[in-house]
């Protein structure tokens, strides 16, 4: 386009005469620069009141846990998805973390780059400078793979952050957790026993959260620790095992992945109303924003 050609210029500043066509043009500029932004402005959520709820088992609100981060406008692990996440009010963000060859934690859920990248090979046999060659799927020449050192950072103060550890290495994970200053806000979530005990055994002020599977798992899971939240599969959301959890000083944490979030995008509430209606008290979600929309209405937040 030729910009000092007179004649363009009019038809120009026209086109964003029209505000449907100008908040159109704003939202493109957005989402093309959102992973190329190291501090992008958002609206914080109150991270001291969402830790005062997290502790409070009997505390009628349910928390919004954002899966992958906000991953259906920005890439899933990512800091734009992240910081999205914080900008829409959720609670929780749910994060996955594995290590290069290099020995360097990163924000991953596959075992390989594949699917999420423009790139090929198995996390562990690549090194951290040769990932950044690759830009992840969805988020332009500028988006990449992040450490979780930036994401713990960019988390800070403002948000929970859930730890699915891909079989990184303890402790050098709970030192970096320290060495950010987020330790009373994230969460370490394993469905390996072993490894939760790990965890602890470098420092038993830190937040785990087991996974139950079944009703005889949880029981054993209950004696096993003191844990502030406990996740349950639908197969066995019952009302005697919402009352064991919260009589234990958990809270109940479920998905809502699949089909109550599939049914909310189509605007129907019936998945996320039988699940707080059952006691949720966490609920993980693809969703996060229309989440919230629904606990508003329903004076669950």
């Amino acid at each position: 386009m030729n910009w000092k050609n007179e004649r363009t210029m009019p038809r120009i500043f026209s086109f964003f005469r029209r505000p449907f066509r100008l908040m159109l043009a704003c939202w493109l500029l957005g989402t093309l620069f959102a992973c190329s932004r190291r501090d992008a402005e958002v609206t914080d959520y109150p991270l001291e009141r969402v830790l005062q709820l997290f502790h409070d088992e009997r505390a009628p609100q349910v928390l919004v846990t954002a899966h992958r981060a906000r991953h259906t406008r920005y890439p899933e692990n990512s800091l734009a998805a992240i910081r999205d996440a914080i900008a829409g009010g959720a609670d929780i963000v749910e994060v996955d973390v594995r290590t290069t060859r290099d020995g360097r934690m990163i924000l991953m859920h596959d075992s390989d780059i594949d699917r999420t990248t423009d790139g090929r090979g198995k996390v562990k046999d690549l090194t951290w400078k040769e990932l950044q060659q690759y830009h992840l799927q969805g988020g332009g020449d500028t988006c990449r793979i992040p450490l979780l050192e930036e994401a713990l950072l960019t988390a800070r103060g403002r948000i929970m952050v859930d730890l699915d550890m891909k079989g990184v290495h303890v402790l050098p994970l709970v030192r970096m957790v320290q060495h950010t200053g987020t330790a009373r806000q994230v969460i370490f979530f394993d469905a390996d026993t072993a490894v939760l005990d790990s965890v602890l055994l470098v420092d038993s002020t830190l937040m785990i959260m087991p996974r139950a599977h079944d009703t005889a798992e949880l029981r054993r899971l209950l004696i096993r620790y003191d844990a502030p939240v406990v996740h349950i599969d639908d197969s066995f959301f019952t009302p005697e095992v919402v009352r064991a959890i919260r009589d234990d000083g958990a809270r109940v944490w479920i998905n809502a992945l699949g089909k109550p979030d599939l049914m909310a995008a189509a605007g129907i509430w019936k998945g996320y109303k039988e699940l707080t209606g059952g006691g949720a008290g966490i609920l993980q979600t693809d969703r996060p924003v229309r989440l919230n929309i629904y606990l508003t209405k329903q004076g669950l937040r």
